[in-house]
């Protein structure tokens, strides 16, 4: 049994044993319907953070077991087709991305490379599409949206001439190898029907938001990739992969019922029995939102696709051979509902504080509650990690990430509930050079986060110096700060 096994196996019953012994020996001392009902959307939402947090330690110790593909170089090349999907993007975007892929490691006349142009601007579709005439390179414009990226996808596969498709976004620069590595890792196994490699950043330094980014694509390629890899569960990613074309038409190509058409055609394939594989390390370099708006609107989306994915697919997830595997997809999408969790934890911990109700934290001995917040916090050790692996470390960076996904938590919600509930999302593609916003246009976006810190703050500075209520006034003093990070991020850097 790997080690990783039976460390989650440990991390799990003390948890298991944490929230019993809340529920079995507290819970009876709180008699009141109203704290019974505030309790229980406590220790739920409590709970929902919790299996987030052994998601994040398992994924950690599952990457210091997980190994590298050994590439042995390829026998035979099959014919491949890059595909490049562009919308209104400024030549100083593309151009690198697309003279990157004519450079690849990979017979010449064993590739081709498909421009799938979806722009409105006039002006910025005649650039490019001079350039990839002067190129031989192909060019297909589309007058319209429909499907948005994975209609502009399928709107071309049928003129791909490649047994394999890759992916590369119009920012993402590949590596000379990317093919090559690629597509020996998608032909070692017959099993396999997707590669994705691992994707970095070209504008880690540029500010605080980019820094942002970076870690969050740290912690998911450099843990939780990893992780899903020990179990055939990579996901494709949208862009910085290959897939083998049979298998993408016998699943109706691209799906574009959601606005993440990577991770929903991911549990089609995983569901129908083919596995995947990840590779590492770096293959591309792309492009990070450099404004707090931007952030969130590229959250938002993986958030509210994701959430749908679960929504739509669960009978699919329960099709995916073996147990864990299915486990593992399954607490994979349900992830941004870790949004909704902390809404709620902080809005009945308010509630507790200007209403006094009891909650079950009063009564629990302090060793319960030091275990309780030990595992909450060290859970981003997974984080620290990470960084440390890729030589990366910075401590105030950290910070900032914690305090910031609480701020991204209200972004979370809206966009996961807007899933849940079957409300349409509109499809929002990540901005590589945003015309700045006005201050008035900022605190509107963020007027609820807003209300939220303030009132999380003035919540805990009303209980602070009781002795009964410090604990979780600081607690809740913290929140609020998280809160008011995303308007603040997004004043500083819009």
């Amino acid at each position: 049994m790997r080690k990783s096994s039976i460390i989650l196996a440990v991390i799990l019953s003390l948890a298991t044993i944490y929230f019993g012994y809340q529920i079995v020996y507290i819970f009876p001392l709180i008699l009141t319907t109203q704290g019974l009902i505030l309790n229980s959307i406590l220790i739920v939402s409590e709970i929902l953070c919790a299996l987030f947090s052994v998601y994040l330690y398992h994924s950690v110790f599952c990457a210091m077991e997980w190994k590298h593909f050994n590439y042995k170089s390829l026998r035979e090349h099959p014919a491949v087709t890059i595909q490049v999907p562009t919308y209104n993007e400024s030549k100083d975007v593309w151009k690198g991305t697309l003279e990157a892929c004519m450079k690849q490691d990979y017979p010449k006349d064993k590739y081709e490379i498909i421009v799938a142009d979806d722009s409105s601007d006039a002006n910025m579709a005649d650039e490019i599409r001079k350039f990839c005439s002067q190129q031989k390179i192909k060019f297909i414009h589309r007058d319209h949206r429909r499907g948005f990226k994975a209609g502009a996808l399928n709107n071309i596969l049928g003129m791909s001439k490649g047994d394999v498709v890759a992916i590369i976004d119009a920012d993402d620069v590949p590596e000379r190898t990317f093919l090559s590595h690629s597509v020996e890792a998608l032909y070692s196994e017959n099993k396999i029907a997707f590669v994705q490699s691992r994707n970095a950043e070209r504008n880690d330094g540029f500010n605080a938001v980019t820094g942002i980014g970076r870690l969050v694509r740290d912690l998911f390629f450099g843990a939780i990739m990893k992780s899903k890899d020990m179990r055939n569960l990579a996901i494709f990613c949208g862009s910085g992969g290959v897939i083998k074309k049979s298998v993408l038409l016998e699943h109706g190509g691209w799906p574009e019922e959601t606005v993440t058409e990577d991770i929903d055609l991911s549990t089609k394939i995983f569901a129908s029995g083919y596995t995947s594989r990840f590779i590492n390390p770096v293959e591309c370099r792309g492009l990070l939102p450099s404004t707090f708006t931007g952030l969130c609107g590229q959250t938002a989306r993986w958030a509210h696709g994701t959430t749908n994915t679960l929504r739509l697919r669960w009978k699919m997830i329960a099709r995916i051979p073996g147990f864990f595997r299915k486990l593992e997809h399954f607490l994979s999408c349900m992830t941004y509902l870790i949004g909704p969790a902390i809404v709620a934890i902080d809005l009945a911990m308010v509630y507790h504080l200007l209403t006094r109700t009891p909650i079950f934290h009063m009564y629990e001995p302090t060793s319960m509650w030091i275990f309780g917040v030990g595992f909450t916090v060290s859970s981003f050790l997974a984080l620290l990690y990470v960084q440390i692996l890729d030589k990366k470390f910075s401590l105030s960076r950290t910070l900032l990430y914690i305090f910031t996904i609480y701020g991204l938590s209200i972004n979370f919600t809206k966009a996961s509930l807007k899933a849940l509930l079957h409300i349409k999302f509109e499809f929002f593609r990540t901005p590589r050079n945003e015309a700045r916003k006005s201050l008035g246009c900022v605190m509107k976006r963020y007027w609820i986060e807003s209300v939220l810190g303030v009132l999380s703050i003035g919540s805990s500075l009303t209980a602070i110096t009781s002795p009964s209520y410090a604990m979780q006034a600081i607690w809740v003093f913290l929140f609020g700060i998280g809160f008011l990070t995303a308007p603040a991020l997004a004043i500083k850097y819009r």
